[in-house]
């Protein structure tokens, strides 16, 4: 026997229409199809913002990716549009797979031998859509190298659940709705309950 227990993104804008006061008693989503998508609409921005400014409420597992470092100095591109942040990396040389730290800007900036040659022992991720990565001392020959990194959340869907642990779901419903009060003209009384309950 199994059990689990989720809200896919239609139940979730369910919940959050009622709240809203969108929804009565025994009215389903599809009788707001133009409020659903606008609540879908803030549950992926929220999402989005809340995984980047590192909310750890995502559910999404890290992924593996192997790409190839280049003999130059210059970007090596992962060549994934959806690595939120990478956590950890290697290169492989003769069959043996050795750790490269990702460091920031600054550590990279302080760097003052950019063009010294060896085995990399240090990777500066740039941030950018191609998952470009800037490594040190730069190889003398094409090099592979494994990454493991937090994917971004994908958008929802309505049949599926969202990225966030179930039992923050119930936060969730109040943080949109909290987020939406203005739109739907939630009286201040109601907001200012709605904020409260938002920030728990």
């Amino acid at each position: 026997m199994s059990v689990t227990f989720t809200r896919t993104t239609s139940q979730l804008a369910d919940l959050i229409l009622r709240k809203l006061g969108v929804l009565g008693s025994g009215t389903s989503v599809s009788a707001a199809a133009s409020d659903t998508t606008i609540v879908v609409e803030a549950i992926d921005m929220w999402l989005k913002q809340a995984h980047r400014q590192g909310i750890f409420w995502r559910k999404t597992t890290p992924r593996a990716i192997n790409m190839n470092i280049n003999a130059v100095r210059s970007a090596s591109a992962a060549s994934v549009a959806d690595m939120l942040f990478p956590i950890s990396m290697f290169v492989t040389t003769s069959s043996r797979d050795d750790p490269v730290d990702i460091i920031s800007y600054t550590d990279y900036a302080a760097i003052s031998e950019k063009g010294q040659a060896g085995t990399p022992t240090k990777a500066m991720w740039n941030g950018n859509a191609s998952a470009e990565f800037v490594v040190w001392p730069v190889p003398t020959s094409t090099l592979s190298a494994g990454i493991i990194y937090q994917q971004i959340a994908t958008d929802t869907t309505a049949g599926s659940a969202i990225d966030v642990d179930v039992a923050m779901i119930p936060h969730v419903k109040d943080i949109i709705a909290f987020n939406l009060g203005d739109e739907y003209e939630v009286p201040e009384g109601k907001m200012v309950r709605w904020e409260r309950a938002a920030k728990e």
